[in-house]
């Protein structure tokens, strides 16, 4: 029951400490993209850019590496992108695999616990010859029956935090490849536009002054 008590212990305070961090890490997805398109229309990128380099949420350093590898070759770009986007999964993915352990290790504890007070009651009925009444190994069998239900009960509670926290890395590594989608459609759209217009500006005078 000692270990057991243990591993409860743990597993509140990682849960604990996970749903903090990452209400810690929260970003408004579609608020983002909101800020992003303005930006991108408006030709403020470079402001947003600057913005967000200072925020240590992990959507917001996915866009800021983008933005500041906006000018260079896609395929760099895309590394860059990347390789921010899996140290920021690393992130929320920190701890959760304790919980994992903890999740599969409650359950066997519990299980030896049974078995080895179920040894222990059916050694008292080899000592005593069999001469046992029901009641002599009732206490013995409740106690170590006492430690599956045990392992059981810290177990459920962990494997749901695990998988729901998981959803919500998962749902975390989904915005980050969506972000990066959005910005090479509306960044990209705004560079191609620029570059239209800006030879036509170029082209005016140059007719005026032939003529």
């Amino acid at each position: 029951m000692w270990p057991l008590l243990g591993c409860s212990i743990l597993a509140v305070a990682i849960i604990t400490e996970r749903i903090f961090v990452f209400w810690r890490m929260r970003v408004s997805y579609t608020g983002l993209l909101g800020e992003i398109r303005n930006a991108a229309e408006g030709g403020s990128i470079d402001e947003l850019e600057r913005s967000l380099q200072s925020s240590r949420r992990p959507l917001h350093r996915v866009v800021s590496v983008y933005l500041g590898h906006r000018g260079g070759e896609k395929r760099l770009r895309e590394q860059s992108v990347l390789r921010e986007s899996s140290e920021q999964i690393a992130r929320y993915d920190r701890r959760l695999n304790w919980l994992g352990i903890i999740t599969h290790a409650t359950p066997l504890l519990g299980l030896l616990g049974t078995v080895a007070g179920l040894v222990g009651a059916f050694h008292q009925i080899e000592l005593k010859g069999g001469q046992v009444q029901p009641g002599d190994l009732a206490s013995g069998i409740w106690s170590a029956l006492l430690t599956t239900v045990c392992g059981l009960t810290i177990a459920l509670p962990c494997l749901t935090a695990y998988h729901l926290l998981q959803a919500v890395v998962g749902r975390a590594a989904l915005q980050m490849q969506w972000a990066a989608s959005q910005l090479d459609e509306w960044v990209g759209a705004v560079e191609t536009t620029l570059a239209e217009t800006l030879p036509r500006r170029d082209d005016g005078p140059s007719s005026g002054s032939g003529g």
